[in-house]
Protein backbone atom coordinates (compact mmCIF):
# COMPACT_ATOMS: atom_id res chain seq x y z
CA UNK A 1 0.00 0.00 0.00
CA UNK A 2 1.31 3.46 -0.91
CA UNK A 3 2.13 5.93 1.86
CA UNK A 4 0.44 9.29 2.29
CA UNK A 5 2.35 12.25 0.93
CA UNK A 6 4.32 13.99 3.66
CA UNK A 7 7.45 16.06 4.19
CA UNK A 8 9.65 16.47 1.14
CA UNK A 9 7.32 14.47 -1.12
CA UNK A 10 4.38 16.71 -0.22
CA UNK A 11 6.46 19.86 -0.74
CA UNK A 12 7.75 18.58 -4.08
CA UNK A 13 4.20 17.91 -5.33
CA UNK A 14 3.03 21.36 -4.16
CA UNK A 15 5.97 23.07 -5.86
CA UNK A 16 5.38 21.09 -9.06
CA UNK A 17 1.75 22.25 -9.12
CA UNK A 18 2.83 25.87 -8.65
CA UNK A 19 5.43 25.52 -11.43
CA UNK A 20 2.85 24.56 -14.09
CA UNK A 21 2.98 27.08 -16.95
CA UNK A 22 -0.37 28.80 -16.24
CA UNK A 23 0.13 29.60 -12.52
CA UNK A 24 3.71 30.53 -13.35
CA UNK A 25 2.60 32.98 -16.09
CA UNK A 26 0.04 34.47 -13.68
CA UNK A 27 2.77 34.78 -11.01
CA UNK A 28 0.71 32.84 -8.47
CA UNK A 29 2.72 32.21 -5.32
CA UNK A 30 2.35 30.44 -1.99
CA UNK A 31 1.04 32.71 0.76
CA UNK A 32 3.67 31.14 3.03
CA UNK A 33 6.60 29.51 1.20
CA UNK A 34 7.32 27.38 4.27
CA UNK A 35 3.70 26.11 4.31
CA UNK A 36 2.43 25.67 0.74
CA UNK A 37 -0.88 24.32 2.04
CA UNK A 38 -1.72 27.73 3.57
CA UNK A 39 -3.07 28.99 0.24
CA UNK A 40 -1.94 30.98 -2.77
CA UNK A 41 -1.99 34.62 -3.83
CA UNK A 42 -1.69 36.61 -7.03
CA UNK A 43 -1.49 40.28 -7.92
CA UNK A 44 -3.87 41.95 -10.35
CA UNK A 45 -1.25 42.72 -12.99
CA UNK A 46 0.05 41.55 -16.36
CA UNK A 47 -1.85 38.68 -17.94
CA UNK A 48 -4.06 38.39 -14.82
CA UNK A 49 -5.65 41.78 -15.57
CA UNK A 50 -8.53 42.72 -17.88
CA UNK A 51 -8.58 45.87 -20.05
CA UNK A 52 -10.75 47.41 -17.28
CA UNK A 53 -7.83 46.95 -14.82
CA UNK A 54 -9.62 44.24 -12.81
CA UNK A 55 -8.69 40.65 -12.05
CA UNK A 56 -9.49 38.39 -14.99
CA UNK A 57 -11.97 35.63 -14.06
CA UNK A 58 -9.88 32.98 -15.82
CA UNK A 59 -6.78 34.00 -13.87
CA UNK A 60 -8.73 33.77 -10.64
CA UNK A 61 -10.13 30.38 -11.67
CA UNK A 62 -6.58 29.08 -12.11
CA UNK A 63 -5.66 30.24 -8.60
CA UNK A 64 -8.84 28.69 -7.14
CA UNK A 65 -8.04 25.40 -8.86
CA UNK A 66 -4.48 25.38 -7.53
CA UNK A 67 -5.58 26.14 -3.97
CA UNK A 68 -8.18 23.36 -4.22
CA UNK A 69 -5.51 20.89 -5.28
CA UNK A 70 -3.27 21.92 -2.39
CA UNK A 71 -6.12 21.28 0.07
CA UNK A 72 -6.46 17.69 -1.17
CA UNK A 73 -2.72 17.01 -1.41
CA UNK A 74 -2.12 15.79 2.18
CA UNK A 75 -4.81 13.09 1.73
CA UNK A 76 -3.17 11.61 -1.37
CA UNK A 77 -0.85 8.65 -1.36
CA UNK A 78 2.33 8.57 -3.41
CA UNK A 79 0.34 6.57 -6.00
CA UNK A 80 -2.57 9.05 -6.29
CA UNK A 81 -3.29 12.33 -8.03
CA UNK A 82 -6.38 14.59 -7.89
CA UNK A 83 -7.95 16.07 -11.01
CA UNK A 84 -10.86 18.48 -11.18
CA UNK A 85 -14.00 17.16 -12.75
CA UNK A 86 -16.37 19.88 -11.54
CA UNK A 87 -15.89 23.45 -10.41
CA UNK A 88 -18.51 26.04 -9.58
CA UNK A 89 -17.53 29.60 -8.82
CA UNK A 90 -19.43 32.73 -7.85
CA UNK A 91 -17.59 35.94 -8.69
CA UNK A 92 -18.77 38.48 -6.13
CA UNK A 93 -16.52 41.57 -6.18
CA UNK A 94 -13.72 43.03 -8.24
CA UNK A 95 -10.08 43.26 -7.38
CA UNK A 96 -8.29 46.08 -9.20
CA UNK A 97 -4.84 46.75 -10.59
CA UNK A 98 -2.09 46.34 -8.02
CA UNK A 99 -4.26 44.58 -5.43
CA UNK A 100 -3.30 41.12 -4.19
CA UNK A 101 -5.86 38.37 -3.90
CA UNK A 102 -5.41 35.48 -1.49
CA UNK A 103 -7.08 32.14 -2.17
CA UNK A 104 -7.74 29.66 0.63
CA UNK A 105 -9.23 26.20 0.30
CA UNK A 106 -10.68 23.73 2.75
CA UNK A 107 -11.23 20.05 2.20
CA UNK A 108 -14.82 19.29 3.17
CA UNK A 109 -14.77 15.54 2.52
CA UNK A 110 -12.58 12.89 0.94
CA UNK A 111 -13.79 9.48 -0.18
CA UNK A 112 -11.77 6.77 -1.89
CA UNK A 113 -12.29 8.32 -5.33
CA UNK A 114 -13.55 11.87 -4.74
CA UNK A 115 -12.59 15.00 -2.81
CA UNK A 116 -14.89 17.93 -2.12
CA UNK A 117 -13.27 21.33 -1.55
CA UNK A 118 -14.55 24.81 -0.73
CA UNK A 119 -12.47 27.75 -2.00
CA UNK A 120 -12.55 31.44 -1.13
CA UNK A 121 -10.67 34.35 -2.70
CA UNK A 122 -10.25 37.60 -0.74
CA UNK A 123 -8.56 40.91 -1.42
CA UNK A 124 -5.60 40.99 0.97
CA UNK A 125 -5.83 44.67 1.89
CA UNK A 126 -9.42 44.58 3.19
CA UNK A 127 -10.50 40.93 3.34
CA UNK A 128 -13.45 41.44 1.00
CA UNK A 129 -14.51 38.17 -0.63
CA UNK A 130 -13.92 38.34 -4.38
CA UNK A 131 -15.10 34.83 -5.21
CA UNK A 132 -16.14 31.59 -3.62
CA UNK A 133 -16.63 28.17 -5.06
CA UNK A 134 -16.79 24.44 -4.77
CA UNK A 135 -14.48 21.97 -6.49
CA UNK A 136 -14.98 18.25 -6.86
CA UNK A 137 -11.83 16.32 -7.64
CA UNK A 138 -11.49 12.77 -8.85
CA UNK A 139 -8.72 10.84 -7.14
CA UNK A 140 -6.88 8.79 -9.74
CA UNK A 141 -3.81 6.58 -9.88
CA UNK A 142 -0.62 8.53 -10.50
Amino acid sequence: MAALLAGDALLARAEAALAVALPDALRVEFVDPTDPLAGVALEVAGVAMTPAATLHAAALAAALELAGYLAVLPTLTTAEHAVTHQISTQYLRAATAGQRVRVDAELARRTRSLAFVGVTARREHDGVVVAQGQITKSVVEF
